[in-house]
């Protein structure tokens, strides 16, 4: 089986790796924003792009980035693009609602970009939960499906309440603890599988996650499976969980798969968010991201600030997921997460992200599996 997937995907990627050393770092350093592909042009935007959204044709000899219509919204982090119908469209994120607004929150909004006219819309509908923290694809040309994300109320509560309370210390560091230190079921992390209807402007619930709500999971998909890898469980603490499910008439249908193996040398998987994900060939690849490690163990001997103490580390894992069998695949050049994953050609193309101390970086690197191991461009 290996042997044989290593053949296919290697007449993908011989033209596509050299390819990839090739292209330009993105116009600015980029992190927790927005991005997808339509007819082998990739659309980058929002996070620490602000308002701004870049193209890349990558079928030109020479690729290079350029500036398309500005997004009409507030600038947000965390939002998720999905090319549906030839057409972008970009879900939630967290930012101001307006300019005038004081603090932070959780969007519902649905915009659309269309690169005919290079203009953008606000679409006439909201996510029935909001969405922060959620992993987005597409299902097929119309309808993308969405997991996860932060719970609104809870999220946007906290905000207020830290803006009434400035200026009050005691009330601040209570505020904080309080959030801190709940219980995973007691953040309500959003549990439902959605799946909305660009076509029609629908939105419907398809299932329930099997492993809870999650923020920050890794996404991808194969033929009809959808797979789900790791993600946040409450602030500060990952799972090592993954499943797949596959979507007939609205309704998903679940399977479990193993939790992600530790890394070389480590005796626990702590889980990671913000990793990027893409299939090369039949071998699904997951890469960085980031966690608190020890903070398994610490939620499991029943201390609900599980991260307290515990230092937060962005990873340079590469792991790969081949026949059901998760396996330690080999390392990126330095850590990295919260960036965008574009599969393309026998591979994945790592977007920008950031690295340890949450710097964000203009690279673009492209990782493949080729003759029996991971490559990385």
């Amino acid at each position: 089986m290996i042997k044989k997937i290593a053949v296919a995907v290697s007449a993908l990627t011989l033209s596509a790796a050299s390819f990839a050393a090739t292209l330009p770092d993105t116009p600015v350093p980029f992190k927790s924003g927005a991005g997808a592909m339509i007819d082998n042009v990739i659309y980058i935007g929002l996070g620490t792009a602000g308002n701004s959204w870049y193209k890349i044709d990558l079928t030109s000899d020479k690729p290079v980035w350029q500036s398309i219509a500005l997004f009409p919204g507030q600038p947000r982090d965390q939002a998720q693009a999905v090319a549906l119908d030839g057409k972008l469209y970009v879900f939630g994120g967290v930012g101001k609602e307006s300019a005038e607004a004081t603090r932070i929150s959780v969007s519902n909004e649905v915009y659309c970009y269309d690169p005919k006219n290079d203009s953008w819309q606000l679409l006439p509908t909201r996510s029935p939960v909001g969405l922060t923290g959620h992993a987005a694809i597409a299902l097929d040309k119309d309808n993308a499906v969405i997991v996860g994300s932060v719970n609104k109320e809870i999220f946007d509560g906290l905000f207020y309440d830290l803006e009434k309370a400035q200026g009050d210390e005691k009330a601040l560091s209570q505020i904080n603890a309080d959030y801190i230190g709940k219980e995973v079921k007691d953040y309500f992390f959003n549990e439902y599988v959605l799946s909305y209807d660009a076509k029609n402007n629908l939105w419907h619930k398809i299932g329930t996650m099997p492993i809870g709500g999650t923020a920050g999971s890794a996404i991808a998909k194969k033929d009809n499976v959808i797979t789900v890898v790791n993600g946040e469980r409450k602030p500060g603490l990952r799972t090592a969980k993954a499943l797949q499910f596959s979507v007939d008439k609205n309704v998903a249908t679940f399977s479990a798969l193993d939790d992600m193996c530790p890394a070389n040398g480590e005796s626990v998987q702590d889980g990671v968010a913000g990793a990027f994900a893409g299939y090369s060939g039949y071998a699904l690849l997951v890469a960085g991201g980031a966690n608190f490690p020890g903070s398994t163990k610490a939620y499991e001997q029943g201390h609900n600030f599980a991260h307290e103490g515990l230092t937060k580390t962005w990873r340079d894992e590469i792991y790969m997921l081949l026949d059901g069998k998760w396996v330690c695949a080999g390392k990126l050049p330095q850590p990295l997460g919260y960036g965008v994953s574009i599969e393309y050609k026998g591979g994945v193309l790592l977007v920008g992200g950031e690295t340890t101390g949450g710097q964000a970086t203009s690279a673009v690197q492209y990782i493949y599996y080729k003759d029996g191991k991971v490559n990385i461009d």
